[in-house]
């Protein structure tokens, strides 16, 4: 027997224990981290956008919707739609209102229609949310966001 142990056994002896502690530490930390990822809430809460019309203002109705390729509808279709497309509700201060969903959206698109139903001014902004509750994983309450848009 000899006095030196080869070098595929000093390996044996100090680097597999070593990578195999490392591993572990490395799983109980992940699992440690990962402790609260239970299931995220139901949204409750409706995040919003307010909507100010400047110039020669004289707005029936304002329509919108969220996403990039989005058109939003005429009033009349925007009332019965299932999906994106929505009718914002007059304040009485004179802005409109936008009620989104618990995840808000980076673009909306509006549309603004004046006593006869034609469009008399359409703008698309890119959003900036701050998000004032929850987290990044489940989502949260995000500040309300005001945009203005000139009617010509």
């Amino acid at each position: 027997m000899r006095a030196i142990p080869s070098t595929r056994r000093r390996v044996e002896l100090v680097l597999v224990p070593l990578v195999a502690a490392f591993c572990m530490a490395f799983i109980i930390g992940a699992i440690i981290i990962d402790r609260d990822a239970g299931l995220c809430p139901t949204p409750t809460w409706k995040n919003q956008l307010t909507l100010s019309l400047t110039g020669d203002v004289d707005a029936t109705a304002v329509t919108a919707c969220s996403g990039t390729d989005c058109v939003p509808l005429p009033p009349t279709f925007a009332k019965n739609a299932t999906e994106s497309p929505s009718v914002l509700t007059p304040q009485k201060d004179g802005t409109w209102l936008f009620d989104v969903a618990g995840t808000p959206p980076k673009s909306v698109s509006f549309r603004v229609y004046d006593q006869s139903w034609k469009v008399v001014a359409a703008q698309s902004a890119a959003l900036n949310w701050t998000r004032v509750s929850g987290n990044e994983r489940c989502g949260g309450h995000m500040a309300p966001i005001g945009v203005v848009l000139h009617v010509p």
